[in-house]
């Protein structure tokens, strides 16, 4: 069997279980979330060009924004052009993006060295990890499908030999931008490719792939600014008031894919405080220093992919400590990029069985997680309901599964649970505008004739608008009234 039939067997493995798991769930799947205004109620359809001169969620929706990632949204617009805005298009275009990284995982693997069976392993133990159907499930995150697509072909052309140093470093700069405008986070790449560069390659091919980086993250910085603004805190200013968090969540996320503690299937509340650090996080850095300080290919190659990962993780955290949340979907971006690094830290010569052996290992792991996610985001209803059960005192679960319950009918259920979650909201405005949930719930108590309970939370309402020194709305007064016994 020549080495070209054997890698597109191993090739076709992760390729047949990836359709397998995901191909079905494109299927009498609904909308969750913000694909509904980002994609099918979009107030501009077709408008390419708002994509790069407006905020996507205000072009969207006319929501306050400060996210602009018009590549992604330019690909929504064509793909809803050609297709439709229904659900399953663009399950099929995440779940195509998916393959697509999959197959580069799978080269650069081999370009660091990996033999064949080796790359075709990490491919199929990245295929059915549960970090993965948070993104590849939700249309509304294809934002990290297409950032993942254009750093593997950075890193693909940054590690190959041809064309010219220069060229191959102009031709990442191009990549890099074109990941910036898909997902700002890729910003991380400007530490992590020269890093990698300078363990795998030489000090030469890391300056000057710095020196082609640098000019195009200052030129998005400039760019993203002017569409969207400054933010309103910084990343500096994050970690001066909560580096000990920060740290918390770093080194927690450093450990998700060997662990995977969170189950909740879209957001998982931070408590400001409350993150301690994670010593199995701690454990990957400390391996990756052993690899560097044994010194040998394989070493700088576990080196590389570990500080790439600590690297490609660190906006995520961020933004867990600004939004109040870890997701999952932070990860998928860091994984894709880190993982085909390992390829030059395992033997070549793996023997085929093996690799069988830990493919199968792996799977039987992980899969008993992963089809369940993947079911849950079929639609809001059982993506709520798992991460509620999952997770009984995520308040943010249990306001979205009453919530939802409510609108299906299960009115005296829904209420039940959406009051429990308004007894502790999330102290993030971001993840819960309780305020505005206390206005909506007592309308709808009302609506259902509870009005004891829409009474309760509109003095909430009332008593914390007069702690934080605002006016009430006269409606809101006359709302109350109209709730008060005679």
């Amino acid at each position: 069997m020549t080495d070209r039939t054997r890698s597109w067997l191993w090739l076709a493995l992760p390729v047949l279980i990836t359709l397998l798991l995901y191909l079905p769930a494109c299927f009498g799947a609904d909308w969750v979330v913000d694909g509904r205004p980002l994609i099918r109620d979009h107030m501009h359809p077709g408008d390419i060009l708002g994509e790069w001169l407006v905020p996507t969620h205000a072009h969207a929706a006319n929501r306050p924004g400060y996210l602009w990632r018009p590549l992604t949204s330019s690909l929504y617009q064509v793909w809803a052009g050609l297709f439709g805005r229904t659900p399953t298009p663009f399950r099929v275009l995440n779940v195509l993006l998916h393959l697509a990284n999959l197959g580069l995982l799978f080269a650069v693997a081999r370009r660091v060295g990996a033999g064949i069976a080796v790359a075709g392993l990490l491919a199929t133990a990245w295929a059915v990890h549960p970090l993965l159907p948070d993104v590849v499930c939700w249309m509304a995150d294809t934002y990290d499908l297409l950032a993942s697509a254009w750093l593997l072909l950075a890193l693909l052309l940054a590690l190959s030999r041809r064309p010219s140093l220069w060229l191959r470093a102009a031709g990442g700069g191009l990549l890099f931008l074109l990941a910036l405008l898909s997902k700002e986070a890729s910003l991380s790449w400007l530490a992590a490719l020269p890093l990698v560069l300078l363990l795998l390659r030489s000090w030469r091919d890391a300056l000057v792939h710095l020196l082609s980086l640098a000019p195009i993250a200052m030129a998005h910085s400039v760019w993203h600014t002017a569409i969207v603004g400054h933010f309103k805190t910084s990343a500096f200013d994050l970690l001066a008031r909560g580096w000990v968090d920060f740290l918390g969540l770093w080194t927690d996320y450093l450990r998700w894919p060997l662990t995977m503690p969170v189950r909740a299937g879209f957001t998982h509340l931070v408590v400001p405080g409350g993150q301690p650090i994670a010593w199995v996080g701690v454990a990957v850095l400390l391996i990756g220093a052993a690899g560097l300080a044994h010194g040998g290919a394989r070493g700088r190659h576990l080196a590389a992919a570990v500080a790439t990962w600590a690297l490609m993780i660190s906006p995520g955290a961020l933004a867990a400590l600004s939004f109040g949340q870890q997701s999952s979907r932070y990860l998928y971006l860091p994984m894709a990029v880190a993982t085909p690094l390992l390829g030059g830290a395992i033997p070549r010569r793996l023997p085929t069985w093996a690799a069988s052996v830990l493919v199968v290992a792996w799977s039987l792991v992980w899969l008993p997680m992963t089809v369940p996610r993947i079911a849950a985001w079929q639609g809001e209803h059982s993506l709520f309901a798992q991460e509620w059960a999952f997770e009984p005192h995520n308040t943010f679960a249990m306001k979205g599964y009453g919530r939802l319950l409510v609108g299906e009918g299960q009115v005296e259920e829904g209420l039940r649970l959406w009051y429990r979650a308004l007894q502790n909201p999330p102290q993030s405005s971001f993840v819960m505008d309780a305020q505005a949930e206390r206005l909506d719930f007592a309308q709808v108590a009302a609506q259902a004739g509870m009005p004891a309970l829409a009474l309760d939370q509109i003095d909430v309402f009332i008593a914390k608008e007069g702690d934080a020194g605002r006016q009430v709305d006269p409606s809101v007064l006359a709302f109350r009234s109209s709730l008060s016994p005679p």
